[in-house]
């Protein structure tokens, strides 16, 4: 790289080589990448508020599927009175075995809620609390899926829903 020294009106210059091709190429690339990123979101029709609006409806859209699910009727088979009886028995049993360290024996609560009260937190319906003695809950309760059987589940709600 030979530097020339050239004098202007007593300030000295000096020339250097111009700059590699490479790095001729990398900022035409640059530039023209700017251009057409610009030229996209300005020129392309989208917007913020588009893209928002977008998102919005498809989360929208998304719950209300997942509230019809949730709220989705199930067909309730009536359970006779004498099986109603033979299950409160054995969800009492089961109630004595496993639920009433943490709710008490009597059910008025302890560590775990009262669960003799006209309303529970996440619903007293049927599939509700099937739900909560299976999945658990957050805060304490246990997920009792794996040790239970449904018919054992089953006695529980009704013992509970006899409370």
């Amino acid at each position: 790289m030979a530097l020339e020294h050239k004098d202007y009106d007593g300030i000295t210059y000096n020339a250097q080589d111009k700059p590699p091709l490479v790095f001729k190429l990398l900022f035409a690339g640059l530039v023209i990448w700017g251009i057409s990123f610009m030229g996209h979101y300005l020129f392309g029709g989208w917007t913020s508020q588009g893209e928002y609006a977008q998102k919005k409806s498809a989360k929208e859209a998304m719950l209300k599927a997942q509230q019809l699910k949730d709220v989705a009727p199930q067909a309730a088979v009536p359970i006779p009175e004498a099986k109603k009886v033979e299950l409160v028995a054995a969800g009492k049993k089961e109630f004595a075995e496993r639920c009433a360290a943490c709710h008490g024996a009597s059910a008025k609560g302890g560590i775990g809620p009262d669960l003799t009260q006209v309303k529970y937190k996440f619903g007293k319906a049927p599939d509700a609390i099937a739900q909560s003695i299976a999945e658990g809950r957050p805060g304490g309760m246990p997920s009792f899926k794996n040790d239970l059987s449904k018919e054992k589940i089953e006695g529980l709600v009704q013992y509970l829903l006899s409370l």
